[in-house]
């Protein structure tokens, strides 16, 4: 299914293998993937439609990227894994809910706005309690999650 992303979801998920590196972790988790939807936004590659509609919902992108650092667990041991590092059983089901939703409008890639409604799929992970800590209103998240993106990936 990896060829039926955007670049930009493709560029998130190798950042999110990279943020989950540096913090010596042994898997990517849905935080690491969130942090590389955060990541993956500057200049070269335009905004994508996650970061689009984190602005619109007024969240701090900065505050929400400590947020998510600071509640994940730092090792001083480098995983053992060489190549890519696997996905946690939620990272795995956010995954899924995100080929899931593309399916479903029959949009042809999945980007990283489907991305994030499928992280935000768990009422119990750690990523909406961060959300919540900059002040988001999940539910108006939600609602600009589930419209059809205004200019979309590439």
């Amino acid at each position: 299914m990896r060829e039926a992303m955007t670049e930009q979801l493709r560029l998130a998920l190798d950042a999110a293998q990279a943020q989950a590196r540096q913090l010596n972790q042994d898997f990517v988790g849905t935080e690491h993937l969130l942090l590389g939807l955060l990541v993956v936004n500057h200049a070269a590659h335009g905004e994508s439609e996650a970061v689009r509609a984190l602005r619109r919902n007024e969240i701090n992108l900065n505050e929400l990227r400590d947020s998510l650092v600071k509640a994940l667990p730092h090792s001083v041991k480098a995983p053992m894994v060489t190549g890519d590092l696997p996905f946690s059983p939620n990272a795995k089901d956010a995954m899924n809910a995100a080929i899931v939703s593309a399916q479903t409008n029959h949009d042809r890639r999945v980007s990283t706005r489907l991305m994030l409604r499928g992280l935000l799929a768990d009422p119990e992970s750690e990523i909406r309690a961060s959300l919540r800590g900059c002040g988001a209103d999940l539910d108006r998240l939600q609602k600009t999650l589930d419209e059809p993106a205004q200019h979309a990936e590439k």
